[in-house]
């Protein structure tokens, strides 16, 4: 496994996903949906997949005297390797966002543990659209990359409404609550309670996710004649 690891680091890592981590600076911009600095390293996983598919990655690896199950398993623990990076830089930045703007964020969810959490899911869906679908045909990843930006933007936009919602209607008990626990800076016991529910949850939604979608990837490519 760790020379498969390798394998994907020098032969299919692309600039756009390093380049890209540079999304996360996105949580210093006021007023903004920070969902979609997520959606960012799920395009530089695209050009990854894209990139492999050109080179003839998919041959060159089934050609490898390994069980084509273990190159499922590294081409998918180098995209979370991939995704883990984004998901600690956007840390630091959800900490420098609070000393900016500490008044919260208008345009959608306050920089939060809540927000690590959504971007689990973000990361999760696409994993599942796009992973499973490059292994099952890699011709048509741009198709896969097409369903995965509607389901991730499907998922971005019912977090942020809600989340505005919430803002703009904190009469409403429910959304009293959110606003008190879950969309702001964690700073009372409630808060840090909830948030940390909500990114265990987050976690365990990305932990059962992406052991399905290997599956899945598994069970595509495994019966693939190539």
């Amino acid at each position: 496994m760790k020379n498969l690891l390798y394998k994907e680091y020098k032969l299919c890592l692309v600039p756009m996903v390093p380049l890209f981590y540079l999304f996360a600076l996105m949580l210093l911009i006021p007023s903004y949906p920070y969902l979609v600095a997520a959606f960012f390293t799920c395009n530089s996983i695209f050009y990854l997949l894209k990139q492999a598919s050109l080179n003839g990655d998919m041959l060159f690896s089934a050609m490898l005297p390994v069980p084509k199950a273990d190159v499922v398993r590294a081409r998918v623990r180098f995209v979370v390797i991939i995704q883990m990076i984004m998901f600690i830089l956007l840390i630091p930045m959800i900490l420098i966002n609070h000393r900016l703007y500490p008044q919260g964020n208008p345009a959608g969810t306050d920089g939060s543990l809540t927000l690590l959490a959504f971007v689990l899911v973000v990361f999760t869906v696409f994993n599942a659209i796009c992973l499973p679908g490059f292994f099952r045909d890699e011709a048509k990843i741009d198709r896969m990359f097409l369903l995965g930006v509607i389901g991730v933007f499907g998922w971005i936009i019912l977090c942020e409404g809600f989340m505005i919602a919430a803002k703009v209607a904190p009469q409403v008990p429910l959304f009293a609550w959110v606003e008190g626990h879950l969309d702001c800076y964690p700073m009372t016991d409630g808060a840090w309670h909830a948030q940390l529910i909500a990114l265990l949850i987050g976690a365990l939604i990305y932990g059962l996710g992406t052991l399905l979608t290997t599956r899945r990837a598994i069970r595509y490519f495994e019966g693939k004649d190539l």
